[in-house]
């Protein structure tokens, strides 16, 4: 959960928040030259240290024992502050940027839902100033969306807003709902936008008290309190080239819209009884097929018939692999609303009111072994 340039105050660099070097004014009248090293801490910071060099003398640049031994010193300064700040920017070592569609290296890439009942905040002041200077960038799509970035353009905003109000229509149609259910006030979804999974694990923790060990992280809240804000935090991908994209952008907004048409309370509340089958299922399901794009992996793998479509209604966070929540979780719902619809709305009109066990009892009383196994068959063969 398991997901979007106008150059925004940064003079058409990626990167807001700089701290520059000494400008040139701030040099003049020195009675020698100035060495300035400089090195990227990140790419928000540069780092400038000043060394004083005697002038030439003839042709040749003569350096006396205190200037070397102050050289040697701010190298070593310069080296001790460098390496910790570029390491703890520095995506973790063999892992990189996620692959596309939730092929995880590890389960610390997988998206996330936010488990607690209150409100996602920001963590005090502090974490209001930080999400202000490093998401600069506010755009309204609608009444119902807004995103918060810390680079976009004008294009890509659009292209965003475009994207998410389109799905609506998609969402609607397959799980035919009759409108927001019941106590639930999270009438606008922010999407906050970072430029990378780097920046992701740098300031989403400072800024929302998160885990960012994971591809972004959808936070309902208490969708019952009203003024309640929900939020998907995320990131843009940087291994797309030529291209741009924000990593799971549909799959979490699914999550958004899944938890306010089908889903009762708040996300803790539809975990009451194992419901992953559906809730990660749909949102690979509206994302693939929205989009129009073919879920090779899950394709592959219905060929060899993993699991019977009993087991993977069992299926929660806790004994699952990201190929069962995500691969098979996709096969169970698309197999469910293409052979079963009749069953779908049953077990969603159980979901929307929080009756869980009703819900529970209704699916594993059901028995489709033989036909599930006849589907995957197809499928997997192209189907």
């Amino acid at each position: 959960m398991t997901a979007p340039r106008r150059r925004v105050s940064c003079g058409g660099t990626r990167g807001c928040v700089r701290h520059a070097g000494p400008r040139d004014a701030d040099r003049k009248g020195a009675s020698s030259p100035v060495a300035v090293l400089r090195t990227p801490l990140h790419r928000h910071v540069t780092c400038a240290i000043l060394l004083r060099i005697p002038k030439p003398t003839g042709s040749h640049l003569t350096f006396q024992e205190p200037n070397l031994r102050a050289l040697a010193i701010a190298t070593a300064l310069l080296i001790a502050v460098a390496t910790p700040a570029a390491a703890a920017h520095a995506a973790p070592t063999g892992r990189g940027e996620p692959a596309p569609d939730h092929v995880f290296a590890d389960a610390g890439q997988r998206p996330a839902h936010g488990t607690g009942k209150t409100t996602p905040a920001l963590t005090a002041a502090g974490g209001r100033r930080l999400e202000a200077r490093i998401l600069p960038l506010v755009h309204d799509c609608g009444p119902t969306l807004r995103i918060r970035a810390q680079e976009m353009t004008a294009a890509q905003l659009a292209a965003t807003c475009e994207s998410l109000a389109g799905q609506d229509a998609t969402f609607h149609s397959v799980v035919k709902d009759s409108g927001p259910v019941a106590d639930d006030y999270n009438t606008k979804l922010e999407v906050d936008v970072f430029n990378s999974s780097a920046d992701y694990k740098a300031y989403a923790g400072r800024i929302y008290g998160i885990d960012t060990n994971n591809g972004g992280m959808y936070l309902e809240g208490d969708p019952a309190r009203t003024g309640n804000q929900p939020r998907f935090i995320c990131y843009e991908r940087t291994d797309v080239s030529p291209g741009w994209q924000i990593w799971n952008l549909n799959h979490e907004y699914t999550h958004y819209l899944d938890g306010r048409y089908d889903l009762h309370g708040d996300f803790a509340d539809s975990q009451t009884t194992p419901t992953v089958w559906w809730g990660e299922g749909i949102a690979e399901y509206i994302s693939y097929s929205y989009r129009g794009i073919p879920y090779t992996n899950a394709l592959a793998e219905a060929g060899k018939h993993t699991y019977a479509l009993r087991t993977l209604f069992d299926t929660t966070y806790a004994n699952s692999d990201v190929n069962r929540t995500y691969n098979w979780g996709y096969l169970a719902t698309r197999y469910m609303i293409e052979r079963h619809p009749d069953d779908v709305a049953t077990v969603l009109g159980h979901y929307r009111t929080g009756n869980w066990n009703a819900a529970r009892a209704f699916l594993t009383a059901l028995d489709y072994e033989d036909d599930w196994h006849a589907w995957l068959t197809d499928v997997a063969a192209g189907a």
